[in-house]
């Protein structure tokens, strides 16, 4: 992908330097340079400054503006600008056949990632019999070529970067604004310091994103992160750790694990950059969770707390002209224990509905209402964006509730029927319960939207089903006892 640009980039600049120390005037050789590179990637390719450089006291090179075309069927669009590239190199290895460059500088750098009408993608560069491929032009395995396996950089120094993505078969747009990076001395298999900060857009919403941590570059052309912080917004994730390799139409991370608001999170995502609507699919697991703070960064929903076991596996489109988690198709399951719903306290409305049917005077309301758990559990299908379980179960001391229904994940709404039963006592949320409610069903429905739902009992069906079982029970045992005094008058 973006790998073989600075590749050759790299190799640009060593062939630029080597001429400088062979007391050439590099701009004497800018159009053979140029069209070495662009025999080399099959993209049109300019440097639109004189070339700075020096000899003394080190070999340096400035090229300037620079610019690297998308190829054919993007039009004008460049998939590559800089305002400015330079680097230097170290004098003495050179005595032994070593290039050690400095820190690479990039100068406003803008990306522009494009897929066309056809579904063509500008970052797919062709091989050698112009078939479009996504790794780094060093064969199927994705192995680094020997010249750049053997060199050394100083570290690469990017400022006011820019990302551009747009897609025409579907519209989606994707903005990264400003993008800056600072990477520390490079070497094939040893690890460098890595930060990176960047304010990402899409659809509006933004989040502003920092990755601290260790990169490691693999003579496979594999990269590795470790010890890794990544933040987005309220998102934090710490301990971090990733492979990062080309597959067969994208990329594969695996292993990928990390830790995850106070739990552990272990991955295998698969990216398929080379595939339409840019598929994303997962396996992933969390165990021992805060699902409080995570959902708050996550959703901005807040009325869920407890410990949690999460498995999920699927796939969603990054590319799809509408909001990804439209596309989720996954299955998945979860087990939530020691938690609590906020905002409503299901024991006192019970109370609350009865006191009202009895004419007497409900309780008065929570001002921290919240129903406590001792475990939630469940599995979950999601199609197309929509969240649905028949298997709800909710375990507490004073409650016992099983149900189903459904959740939409971008109208983040809920549409949940529920069976509520009372198997303790309700002190503390206004006495004990009634006869009526032992061994009885109490439907509850819940539904709206995540923040402000609407949560009803419907006790008054409840309480006519239970009077009128009892009546019948009191029929039948009147009838008894009248059969068995006529038994007696006629023995």
């Amino acid at each position: 992908m973006l790998f073989i640009a600075l590749g050759s980039l790299i190799g640009l600049i060593v062939v630029a330097i080597a001429a400088v120390a062979l007391f050439f005037d590099p701009n004497d050789y800018r159009d053979q340079i140029t069209t070495a590179v662009e025999d080399e990637l099959g993209r049109s390719f300019a440097i639109d400054d004189e070339i700075g450089w020096s000899l003394f006291p080190r070999l340096a090179i400035d090229l300037g503006g620079i610019r690297l075309g998308s190829g054919d069927g993007f039009g004008d669009e460049p998939l590559l600008t800089a305002e400015g590239v330079s680097a230097g190199m170290a004098v003495m290895p050179l005595l032994s056949g070593e290039v050690e460059l400095e820190t690479l500088r990039l100068d406003a750098p803008t990306i522009r990632l494009i897929r066309n009408e056809t579904g063509d993608a500008n970052w797919a560069f062709a091989d050698a019999e112009g078939q479009s491929g996504d790794n780094d032009g060093a064969g199927g395995d994705g192995a680094l070529p020997d010249w750049l396996a053997g060199l050394s950089l100083g570290g690469i120094d990017l400022s006011g970067g820019r990302i551009r993505y747009a897609d025409a078969t579907t519209g989606d747009r994707l903005r990264v604004d400003p993008l800056t990076l600072d990477l520390g001395a490079i070497a094939i298999g040893q690890t460098a310091p890595l930060t990176l900060e960047a304010m990402i857009e899409r659809d509006g919403e933004q989040w502003d994103a920092r990755i601290n941590g260790d990169l490691i570059v693999r003579s496979d052309g594999t990269l590795s992160l470790r010890e890794t912080d990544l933040r987005a917004n309220d998102l934090a994730i710490t301990e971090l750790g990733a492979d990062i390799g080309p597959s067969a139409d994208g990329w594969r991370i695996h292993p990928l694990s990390a830790r995850f608001y106070e739990g552990e999170y272990g991955g295998d995502i698969r990216l398929g950059t080379q595939q339409n609507r840019m598929p994303l699919a997962f396996n992933e697991g969390l165990n021992g969770v805060a699902m409080g703070p995570l959902l708050a960064a996550i959703t901005g929903f807040e009325r869920l707390t407890g410990t949690a076991g999460i498995n999920a596996e699927g796939e969603l489109a990054l590319s799809g002209g509408g909001p990804p988690l439209a596309t989720v198709n996954a299955d998945g399951d979860f087990s939530i224990r020691d938690g609590a719903f906020k905002g409503v306290n299901i024991a006192r409305l019970i109370r609350q509905a009865l006191a009202r049917l009895q004419g007497e005077t409900p309780p008065p309301a929570d001002e921290t209402p919240s129903t406590d758990f001792t475990s939630l559990t469940g599995s979950v299908a999601v199609r197309d964006g929509v969240a649905r379980t028949d298997d709800i179960a909710m375990d507490s001391p004073v409650l016992r509730l099983r149900g189903e229904g459904q959740s939409d994940l971008v109208e983040q709404t809920l549409d949940f029927s529920l069976d509520v039963d009372v198997v303790s006592s309700l002190q503390g949320q206004g006495g004990q319960p009634p006869e009526a409610l032992r061994g009885v069903s109490i439907p509850l429905q819940i539904e709206g939207s995540w923040r402000d739902p609407s949560i009803r009992l419907d006790i008054a069906r409840v309480i006519q089903q239970s009077q009128g079982t009892q009546i019948r029970e009191r029929v039948e045992e009147e009838v008894d006892k009248v059969r068995d005094r006529l038994e007696d008058l006629f023995n």
